[in-house]
């Protein structure tokens, strides 16, 4: 049983040919709603492949934009996790997807999201894993709190290294975050470096993901590594590769998989979410994720050579 604990909202995507310079004009060639979040995500992901999990979600208020979360939701036979609040503004990314496949995000409503959730929901963290994004804020810590006096294990996703509270929950547990907040986006050495500094501060496994160029890691018993990526092709939208990355290896830990093993999961399921437009929109199934990673042998011999 896996707990994913955080971010829900609602996903309106764009794709344009570009990014317009300041003041300019872009045409938008087509747009999709979708329910979005890094915890809604990564559960999506396990969902998908049926692994026993928990939802626990901020509200999303009580609007016109949360009525459609509501009813893509119930589209999905899920319900809404917690009650809605009064007086909240619903969170609403924005995301607009050049050809190249990278998104570039605004957002509203996700400044104040700790204050709308529900320190009493913990009373729901169940499981031997318990996973949270940053957005709920001190919220995020109680919950772990919580989580870590029933035995999960935390692992933190686009969490902060500040505040100093963090350090608090390793050596268990596993940081994750991407180039686009740490590091250097294709820099190599910068990121090698970053990861570095972020362990030697975090305590714990930490992972720098870096969209097509693949990842670092770096932990108590593992030196500052790269590990290439597992390609698919067709790669349209990164949107949500992350929160997908994170449910692959969440999943094969609980399973008992190895590290090089579960790390190849978690990249190849990444890469392959990236063939559709929208987090969610192409994720694999199981079958899917081990057909490519045979299908490239030599990168999961690299990972196990790696480990």
């Amino acid at each position: 049983m896996i707990t994913v604990y955080g971010t829900l909202c609602l996903d309106r995507l764009h794709r344009v040919p570009r990014l317009p310079h300041p003041g300019g004009y872009v045409e938008i060639t087509s747009t999709r709603i979708a329910v979005g979040g890094e915890a809604y995500n990564t559960h999506f992901s396990l969902q998908k492949w049926n692994r026993p999990r928990q939802l626990i979600t901020n509200s999303i208020g009580k609007s016109f934009e949360a009525d459609i979360v509501r009813k893509l939701l119930q589209e999905q036979s899920l319900e809404e996790p917690v009650e809605p609040k009064d007086n909240q503004l619903t969170p609403i990314c924005d995301i607009y997807v050049t050809p190249d496949g990278e998104r570039t995000m605004f957002g509203i409503g996700f400044d104040d999201l700790n204050q709308f959730s529900d320190i009493k929901d913990a009373d729901l963290i169940q499981g031997q894993w318990f996973t949270s994004d940053g957005n709920l804020g001190e919220k995020s810590l109680q919950f772990a709190d919580v989580a870590r006096s029933k035995g999960a294990k935390i692992y933190w996703m686009d969490a902060a290294i500040d505040p100093p509270e963090i350090p608090e929950y390793q050596p268990t547990d596993i940081w994750q975050n991407s180039t686009d907040r740490f590091g250097i986006k294709g820099d190599l050495q910068a990121n090698l470096s970053a990861i570095e500094k972020i362990h030697l501060k975090v305590g714990c496994m930490c992972i720098l993901t870096d969209g097509k160029n693949g990842f670092v890691l770096c932990g108590p018993d593992h030196p500052a590594t790269h590990f290439p990526p597992f390609r698919a092709p067709n790669q349209i939208d990164s949107t949500g590769a992350g929160d997908c990355f994170r449910a692959g290896l969440l999943q094969s830990l609980d399973d008992k998989i190895s590290l090089p093993d579960s790390l190849a999961f978690a990249a190849a399921a990444a890469s392959l979410a990236c063939q559709g437009f929208g987090a969610t929109a192409s994720i694999p199934t199981l079958e899917e994720v081990f057909a490519l990673i045979s299908s490239q042998a030599p990168t999961l011999l690299t990972y196990r050579q790696l480990c």
